[in-house]
This record gives structure tokens, sequence and C-alpha cells, in this order.
């Protein structure tokens, strides 16, 4: 799951901490190239801010299990790798089915942004209020130890506010681009690649949108 699912589904409002352990897995992989958590490997902490940031984290790690197990899942991302895979052969994109993996997180992450103007809003709100020795705290006790540069892109992420982009065709294809070229799958997309991409993008949304309710009985 990507960043927005993974809040709209667990998040627990006003508890900015466990709401930022619901996403701090994917921001160490994604903030600090190199690092992966280990949250297995928390022993415990006095402050209960830190120890609801680490429930949070847990519940991030139960609930990426349940949605890569789910039959959602199993059965959208080849549904969409054999809708994306003449426009990625035509236009020489490598791995249609690592884009189809993609494309299926942040789409359900667009979908939900589109449904739920107020929460994306306070999705970032919070983010924001989040507490530095908090963060530090929890990323120490794990061996973190680039705790200023998490939160120097932390901040970032919050000052950008991207997924609201995900909404537009061009954003979300470069945000695939970017992935494919921090992954080392491809160089950046040209402009003709990204534009051949963009041109299945409403398909896609539309085979998700249609299975949504599958999705939400799953992840009950």
């Amino acid at each position: 799951m990507n960043y927005f699912a993974h809040y709209y589904f667990d998040h627990r409002p006003g508890e900015i901490h466990h709401n930022l352990g619901l996403l701090t897995p994917d921001f160490v992989r994604n903030f600090l190239p190199g690092k992966r958590l280990q949250p297995e490997r928390f022993t415990g902490h006095p402050h209960p801010e830190t120890e609801a940031l680490h429930r949070g984290t847990m519940k991030h790690v139960a609930r990426d299990k349940r949605f890569h197990q789910s039959a959602f899942f199993k059965d959208i991302t080849p549904e969409i790798g054999t809708l994306i895979k003449p426009i990625f052969q035509e236009y020489g994109i490598p791995r249609a089915w690592f884009a189809a993996h993609l494309i299926a997180e942040l789409m359900i992450d667009r979908i939900l942004i589109k449904q739920e103007p107020d929460l994306i809003a306070r999705f970032y709100a919070e983010l924001e209020q989040t507490q530095a020795e908090i963060i530090d705290a929890y990323l120490l006790s794990l061996d973190i130890d680039t705790t200023e540069e998490f939160k120097k892109r932390l901040q970032r992420f919050c000052e950008l506010r991207y997924l609201m982009q995900y909404v537009h065709n061009p954003a979300f294809a470069f945000s695939l681009s970017r992935i494919y070229m921090y992954a080392r799958v491809s160089p950046e997309w040209t402009e003709q690649q990204n534009l051949g991409v963009q041109s299945v993008l409403d398909e896609t949304e539309s085979l998700i949108f249609v299975n949504m309710p599958r999705l939400m009985e799953e992840m009950k």
C-alpha cells in the first residue's frame, strides 16, 4: 500500500505519532537510501508517544502483509499488467509487471484522495505536528542515526504535498518514472514515454475504481 491508503485505513484521530508510524517504514526506505527499518528490534521506550509511533509502525507491517495477500491485489495486478503491457512495449519501457504493482498501489491513493479531500488535508496537517524528539527517539532506538536527514525529507514531503497531485495524469506518470529511475529499472522516462503511460491511466483508474468495494471488504 502507498502512504495515504495506510492512513485512510488505520489512522486514529488525534494520535499524530501513531499515524506517523503508519508511514514510517516507507518513509525510511524512501528518505534514507540504503536504510531499512527493523521494528521487530524495538524493545520499548518510556515516552508514550514513542510507543505510539511503534504501534503505528507495526500496524503498517501487518496491513502491508494483509494487502499483498488479498484477492483484490492478486487479481487486479495482472489485470493492470495486461492493460498496460502494449503501451510499455510500444514505448520501450521495461517490466510492465513492476509498473502494474506500482500503479495498483498509487491509484488506490488517487481514488481515495478524490473521495476524501478533507482527510488528505488532515493527513498533512498531522504530519506537520509531529515532534522531532519523538522521531529521534524512535529511529535511534532502531539504529537509524540519520535522523536529521529523515526530518528534513519529512518537512519537504509536507511542503510539496505531492500526493494531492496524483489526481493529475502528468504528475502520476512522473512519480512512476521517478520510481523506475530510483529503482534503477530504467532512466527517467522521455516525454514520449511519459505521454504513452498517461494514455492508459484513466482506464486503469476505472478498473481499480469498480473493484474498490472488494478492497474495502477485504481490508475490514
